[in-house]
């Protein structure tokens, strides 16, 4: 009996130990899962590197980009999948977040790897800390901002025409 009573007690005690260890990984894991899934249903463009360049993430938006899954841009440069020029001056504008210790925000021309969409883009790159104020990466979220351009350029146009046909009549109304 003191055998099976011992053995019980071993088995709840354990199962209370397992329990209350696995708990705190089981939200951690849930925490991710969410994390991700909101990440990735953003429509722009998001990624995360590390000090040196090396993505560690990137969403589906941000796969387009590159024309490659995030399994094989993981691991890799923006020398990997674009011009030499282009690198360089993604690379400078990591940097720039880094040196401003916040949020850079540039303009960008960005040509998909499928050669099929050109878009100008409004990107946002801030660095990421360690809770030892250590710059552990740089975290990327780009925004198409093409329609955007468009609309400015038109309302642009009609106020500069409208602006050309008010100045032709005040012209018109001084000579009669």
């Amino acid at each position: 009996g003191h055998t099976y009573k011992a053995l019980a007690n071993f088995m709840v005690y354990r199962a209370l130990f397992v329990a209350g260890v696995r708990a705190p990984y089981r939200l951690l894991a849930l925490e991710r899962a969410r994390l991700r899934s909101i990440i990735t249903t953003i429509p722009d463009l998001v990624w995360v590197k590390d000090p040196k360049g090396v993505y560690l993430f990137c969403n589906p938006a941000f796969e387009k980009l590159f024309g490659a899954p995030e399994a094989e841009i993981i691991g890799k440069t923006d020398y990997d999948f674009v011009d030499r020029s282009v690198a360089d001056m993604f690379r400078e504008m990591d940097a720039l977040a880094v040196k401003r210790g916040g949020p850079s925000t540039n303009e960008e021309s960005l040509t998909f790897k499928s050669g099929k969409y050109v878009g100008i883009f409004e990107t946002t790159k801030t660095p990421i800390f360690d809770e030892k104020d250590a710059v552990i990466g740089v975290l990327g979220i780009s925004h198409d901002v093409t329609e955007a351009k468009r609309i400015q350029e038109e309302l642009a146009a009609a106020r500069d025409n409208l602006e050309e046909q008010v100045n032709l009549r005040t012209a018109q109304l001084r000579e009669a």
